[in-house]
């Protein structure tokens, strides 16, 4: 678990994490400028927040304020810290957000106590909201989440005037395979064919379930000739797989649609919809290959 404590004065980020020293796992990171503070959060949310009322430039109300405008940092956890003790302002800042506060000066055992508890929760919401956005079977991003992922990619490479591409995948015959072998076996397919394509991705790139047996990879700053290379490479890798069933080995394919952003798209669905027309044609082609529009 990652903390981030707010202070101005660099003392009270001192201690306070040596207060939280004790707590198994967590990680802190102290910032004295807020405006600095704001950045990281941009890059990363973390799990808690610690922020101080009192700092020059914005004072822990507004920080909080502004941080709340975000979706991501809804269930996180912020408890400001102050030594000015006045409802109106209490009250003021759990109004911003603020899920507590603690007066200073801070007590250690309540400082670990509330972090701990707050931890708690944190914890249960990540799961929940993994459970959300996650397909239970492949562990892959689902495909609401998938598609709401992929808007926020598109909306960044028009802002940026960068490249974007998808690629559609779906196993070939994958009827036969549950026919012949088990569902057991069809859902181990499946597992090992987002296993290998995770393998090939980067970190940055984004892949999910969208149906039974297709999958969609985005691939952000990805030019259409770097995808095509790479969804042969995909194709390839799960030709030469194998798997185990009941003593037989069993062999699968899938055919690959690939395409990449254009001026003329509009939104998500005229991208998506290219390279359905892309995986189409790969399957009426005869399948286990790739078609690039």
């Amino acid at each position: 678990m990652n903390l981030l404590i707010v202070d101005d004065t660099p003392m009270n980020g001192k201690l306070l994490t040596g207060y939280l020293s004790e707590i198994p796992g967590l990680f802190t990171t102290t910032f004295t400028d807020p405006e600095e503070a704001l950045g990281a959060c941009d890059k990363s949310v973390p799990d808690f927040i610690l922020v101080d009322y009192l700092m020059p430039k914005i004072n822990g109300i507004e920080f909080i304020q502004r941080l709340r405008k975000q979706p991501e940092f809804d269930e996180v956890p912020i408890v400001m810290i102050t030594a000015v003790n006045e409802r109106a302002i209490l009250r003021e800042a759990l109004e911003a957000g603020a899920n507590d506060f603690l007066s200073r000066p801070v007590d250690e055992f309540e400082l670990r106590a509330r972090v701990r508890n707050m931890l708690k929760l944190r914890t249960r919401t990540l799961a929940l909201q993994e459970l959300a956005i996650s397909d239970p079977l492949t562990n892959v991003f689902n495909r609401r989440y998938f598609w709401e992922l992929v808007e926020k990619e598109l909306n960044r490479a028009r802002r940026y005037n960068a490249s974007l591409s998808i690629l559609l995948l779906d196993a070939d015959h994958f009827k036969q395979i549950n026919d012949t072998y088990g569902h057991a076996c069809g859902d181990t397919a499946l597992c090992e064919l987002c296993n290998l394509c995770r393998e090939m991705i980067r970190e940055t790139d984004i892949i999910g379930r969208i149906g039974g047996e297709e999958f969609a990879i985005c691939l952000p700053q990805t030019a259409q000739e770097d995808a095509d290379a790479l969804a042969e490479r995909i194709r390839q890798a799960i030709e030469s797989s194998t798997l185990e069933s009941a003593g037989q080995k069993v062999t699968y394919t899938v055919s690959i649609g690939v395409t990449e952003l254009s001026a003329s798209d509009l939104t998500a669905d005229d991208i998506i919809a290219r390279a359905d027309s892309a995986l189409y044609s790969a399957k009426a082609q005869g399948r286990n290959q790739v078609i690039s529009i």
